[in-house]
């Protein structure tokens, strides 16, 4: 590698770690993001199970 003053020793090791930590705390965002996003789906779909059910009990 060049030494163009850039990286010193050491650097390339903290620059690593900082990218895993990055990619971690993304891969956490998207997960939970995601999490939320499945409640949401399954929480609109009892809903209107419930509905449908409520709606069918109420018709004679």
């Amino acid at each position: 590698m060049a030494d163009d003053g850039w990286y010193e020793d050491g650097d390339t090791v903290r620059e690593a770690e900082r990218g895993r930590r990055v990619a971690r705390i993304g891969m956490s965002v998207v997960t939970g993001l995601f999490g939320a996003v499945v409640l949401a789906v399954v929480a609109v779909a009892l809903a209107v199970v419930l509905a449908l059910g409520y709606a069918m009990a109420v018709m004679d």
